[in-house]
């Protein structure tokens, strides 16, 4: 059923775009800019194609938006050459895996197309702008959280986000580092890949049970990856595991922690909402108005205690 969904889901976001795009295209005077997205495969990516529509089909009497979700990461690479090639003014993109789409998006700055990264970093300075969340600061938050909750000891399991992948790196890396600097008594006892939805998440997380009969917590960097986690913990009837964490704020994690739910205890969050702040910075730059290069969203660790008040960013 959720790949059904998942399909309308496509097609209607494929209509959308297309509508954005036509109401100008025809208009020589008007700036034209591309944005290319990963699947919306998840909450996350359909809350950030609406904030960025909605931020587009503002000042059409100055902006043409042509906006797009690739199929999977070959199809962002033939979205973004073309998009190369397009004639664009600046071209927008959230890459799908920051590393394989590095060198396509370095072709696009060396050309002299305005680029502006969102939320997912490249391996690369080369861009005009990028407005991210603070995912260096998710992984040290989500340390910290760990550190008070297991008294500083413990054996985790760890799932990433698309194992090597700049966002997952740095998501990685200030929780490790963190956990290295001050709680050395927490051991990861093994890595999985959740990659960003809750089938990959139950997958690593089933594969993971079996060989580790005493685990006392699991770090996920996504929320609907937690979701599909706590369920593979529930399936195997397991007791040991006292909390499980998230990233992101997805509505329905958010709802667990409203009902106080016995494993999922927080999500390091900042929010989707940043693909229309992007916009308004892309138009900026446009317009020749002062912009910074670089645009980092704060991250909130957001329990039961604190959750009503980001309800509304929640996606």
């Amino acid at each position: 059923m959720k790949r059904i969904v998942n399909v309308v889901l496509a097609v209607l976001l494929l209509a959308m775009s297309t509508a954005v795009f036509a109401e100008g295209q025809q208009d020589s005077d008007v700036y034209r800019v591309a944005v290319s997205l990963p699947p919306a495969n998840n909450s996350w990516q359909a809350r950030m194609y609406s904030s960025i529509v909605e931020e587009a089909a503002k000042d059409t009497d100055e902006f043409v938006f042509d906006v797009k979700n690739a199929v999977d990461d070959a199809d962002q690479l033939n979205m973004l050459q073309t998009f190369r090639d397009g004639g664009y003014d600046l071209i927008m993109c959230l890459p799908g895996n920051g590393t394989l789409m590095t060198p396509i998006c370095e072709e696009i700055y060396d050309s002299g197309t305005k680029l502006v990264i969102i939320d997912r970093p490249i391996d690369s300075d080369k861009y005009t702008a990028l407005i991210a969340g603070d995912n260096y600061g998710c992984g040290v938050n989500a340390a910290k959280y760990f550190g008070e909750q297991l008294d500083g000891k413990g054996d985790i399991v760890v799932l990433h986000s698309y194992i090597g992948s700049p966002i997952d790196l740095q998501r990685y890396s200030g929780f490790a580092d963190t956990l290295k600097k001050d709680y050395p008594g927490i051991n990861i006892l093994v890595e999985g890949d959740g990659e960003f939805n809750q089938e990959a998440g139950l997958k690593a997380t089933s594969n993971v049970l079996p060989a580790y009969p005493q685990i006392d917590a699991v770090y996920t960097h996504d929320d609907e990856t937690a979701i599909g986690a706590i369920t593979a913990i529930e399936n195997a009837g397991r007791d040991d595991i006292k909390f499980v964490i998230g990233m992101g704020g997805a509505k329905s994690a958010y709802k667990m922690l409203q009902n106080n739910h016995y494993l999922f205890t927080a999500s390091m969050s900042y929010f989707p909402t940043m693909g229309g702040d992007a916009v308004v910075i892309a138009k900026s730059i446009l317009r020749g108005e002062d912009y910074e290069k670089n645009t980092i969203a704060p991250t909130y660790i957001v329990t039961n205690d604190n959750v009503d008040q980001f309800l509304g960013n929640a996606y």
